[in-house]
């Protein structure tokens, strides 16, 4: 019965063990230069270059939702230049992070996963090890060194087209001009929560590239493994990006 009990919290803190060794291992090799640049440049391209128009879809609707709900309030209350600065000062700090990450989460930790894991059952990385090329080298860095990279760059392309989007709602629906809009943008929006942004982005990135990997790379069980990983990898990875999000928000704020 205590085992049972226990195993939960067994489970949690050896699947943290195994994240905390993989971060500790890839960070080694940045440190030692030894990342391939070519495969990085390669995985910028498939995992960030790619993601960028679900992105900008997702971040852009919803900063249109949130121009309808905050502009309507604001027109009835003759508050309407506080309207671009209350939108950009919320997609900065909050939106434009998270949502890029869930996004990345969800279509990038999974390809991660599923790719890795699909190497990891047909014995693929088994080879590597037998070839003394070492998996977390040639397969991990890479991918978690493209993440650090785009995350936080589709980070700021999503913010601005949120903030463009929830102008174009505020100007075609109730009539607001760039200048009423823009003229509280400076004022609320400062360059600590864009620093605060981006390195939220970056912790995010590493978040996802590390659940995919360890994910992918502790794959059992065939082909209904490679989906159970995949799956865990999207839940785990959002679930993480949340408490991630709030833990940096009462640091940073």
């Amino acid at each position: 019965m205590g085992k049972i009990a226990f195993h939960p919290i067994v489970t949690a803190v050896e699947y943290v063990g195994k994240l905390a060794g993989m971060l500790a291992t890839t960070l080694t090799y940045f440190a030692r230069l030894s990342v391939d640049f070519r495969m990085t440049i390669f995985h910028m391209s498939n995992l960030g270059v790619n993601s960028i128009p679900i992105t900008l879809l997702v971040v852009g609707f919803t900063g249109m939702i949130l121009s309808v709900q905050v502009t309507e309030q604001a027109v009835r209350f003759g508050t309407t230049q506080f309207i671009g600065g209350g939108i950009a000062f919320v997609m900065v700090r909050e939106l434009a992070p998270v949502l890029t990450a869930v996004v990345m989460a969800g279509r990038v930790g999974s390809s991660i996963a599923s790719e890795l894991g699909s190497m990891k059952v047909t014995e693929q990385i088994d080879a590597l090890r037998s070839l003394a090329v070492n998996p977390i080298q040639y397969l991990v860095a890479p991918r978690m060194l493209a993440l650090m990279i785009m995350i936080p760059a589709v980070t700021v392309i999503a913010g601005l087209t949120g903030i463009m989007a929830a102008y174009m709602v505020a100007h075609q629906v109730y009539g607001v001009n760039w200048e009423v809009f823009y003229s509280y943008i400076p004022r609320l929006v400062e360059q600590r929560d864009v620093s605060a942004a981006m390195l939220k982005s970056g912790l995010f990135a590493i978040t996802i590239a590390l659940i995919g990997c360890v994910e992918g790379m502790h794959t059992e069980g065939g082909a209904s493994g490679v989906g159970k990983a995949t799956t865990n990898a999207v839940v785990v990875s959002i679930v993480s990006i949340f408490a991630l999000n709030y833990a940096l928000t009462v640091l940073l704020f």
